[in-house]
């Protein structure tokens, strides 16, 4: 039986014990989250047993011309564990786990293999009645799935940024401005040509990093075409290129050191300058680009602030080691929060203030580390249009007051308050 029902229903709430948390995320896990929405039930498992199908890794390998033969359960029968096949006309069975997997697909239709916050298998999810309820959710909220383009509207989308750079290069007629392609990535800059591969290969590194938290098979473009970047030496440069087609201003942008713009259409272009610090540059080239991934991941519905900069703090000190711009932040937090005990309303209810980055690394890191599936499946309720704080009490069984709580616990300081 499929579960295609929708999450506003009242749910019981499992509280946290306050002093025995030491670490975030360690609270009992509610029985459900938004990751059994549309999932197949028993019955269903067995019925697709014998079904002529093809699977696709999470690798993006695709193996075709298989029949299903059996789905290794979990405790909970409705769960996948294995996933066990053999290619047509032979009689030798093969298996695959169910975390290598990304999709089965049967008679044209898709089903997801995806990881439960709460259990530790995989469900089997109805890809098309699970849009039909996340469309109807999103509306709701005036957001929408991004859709998926053919490989023809890929292409036009990259032409179409490739003409937007050669605009950019006419106002820069001093400026030796180069455009460099890779799969996911166009990379315009006058940077010495002996300087771009580690850079890129940081924002490869990024793409695969936040894919495997979210689900994303690797290999899997989610951007509109490609994610354009623009990127300068000096820092006047940068200024010019805000204002002129951006229309940003100059003062405004004199205190940035990168800009994610992000369009209604799924674009997404990052505008920084290099300066004189390679490590603080590639740092902020990977912080901004996490916006720019979160935005395009699934919908358009938003991360709140809070979270969308934690987790741009979280993976760009994931992946440029050499920084270590995200832990001073976090230190700094901590003595300024020692002197006051405060955080401040606003961190919850919009734009949070600069020296709120090193609070929300490191709820972020903590809870990635406490429970991953669960952190993805909760990112991904919130890009289906469930509201943060409603998702957090799905997969982690907290509210966002308790979330402080167990935070101010991890640095010693019980005590802590958000006014």
């Amino acid at each position: 039986m499929r579960r295609c029902v929708r999450f506003g229903l009242t749910m019981l709430l499992l509280a946290v014990p306050a002093p025995a948390q030491e670490k975030l995320g360690k609270a009992s896990l509610p029985k459900s989250d938004s990751s059994v929405e549309c999932s197949l039930g028993a019955a269903d498992l067995d019925a697709l047993n014998g079904s002529t199908a093809e699977l696709v890794l999470q690798n993006g390998k695709r193996v075709a011309d298989i029949t299903l033969v059996k789905f290794v359960r979990g405790p909970n029968k409705d769960t996948v564990r294995t996933v066990i096949y053999r290619k047509l006309k032979t009689k030798k069975s093969r298996s695959f786990r169910a975390d290598s997997l990304s999709k089965i697909i049967v008679a044209q239709k898709t089903y997801d293999l995806v990881p439960s916050g709460t259990r530790k298998s995989r469900l089997l999810v109805d890809v098309a009645e699970k849009n039909k309820v996340v469309t109807a959710r999103l509306k709701a909220g005036r957001h929408r799935l991004w859709p998926i383009l053919s490989a023809k509207q890929q292409a036009e989308a990259v032409q179409e940024h490739k003409d937007f750079l050669e605009t950019v290069r006419t106002a820069f007629p001093g400026l030796s401005l180069r455009l460099y392609e890779t799969k996911f990535f166009l990379f315009f800059t006058d940077m010495p040509a002996a300087h771009i591969a580690g850079y890129v290969a940081q924002l490869d590194n990024m793409n695969v990093e936040l894919g495997k938290q979210f689900g994303v098979p690797q290999g899997e473009n989610i951007w509109r075409g490609k994610a354009v970047f623009i990127v300068f030496v000096n820092q006047a440069s940068f200024v010019h290129f805000e204002s002129k087609f951006m229309k940003l201003d100059r003062a405004a942008t004199n205190r940035k050191h990168g800009i994610c713009h992000q369009s209604g259409n799924g674009n997404v272009i990052v505008a920084c300058f290099r300066g004189d610090d390679p490590r603080l540059f590639a740092q902020v080239l990977v912080h901004e680009t996490t916006h720019g991934y979160l935005h395009r991941f699934k919908s358009s519905a938003r991360i709140p602030s809070w979270l969308n900069e934690g987790i741009a703090e979280w993976v760009s000190a994931v992946v440029v080691r050499s920084s270590r711009v995200p832990q001073k932040r976090q230190q700094e937090a901590v003595l300024r929060l020692k002197q006051t005990g405060v955080i401040g309303q606003s961190f919850f209810e919009k734009k949070i203030e600069a020296w709120h980055y090193g609070v929300a690394s490191k709820i972020i890191d903590s809870l990635i580390k406490a429970n991953p599936r669960a952190f993805g499946s909760w990112i991904v309720s919130i890009k289906e249009g469930i509201d943060w704080s409603e998702g957090l009490r799905r997969t982690f069984g907290i509210t966002p007051g308790q979330l402080i709580q167990a935070y101010g616990r991890s640095i010693g300081l019980p005590m802590i308050r958000l006014q």
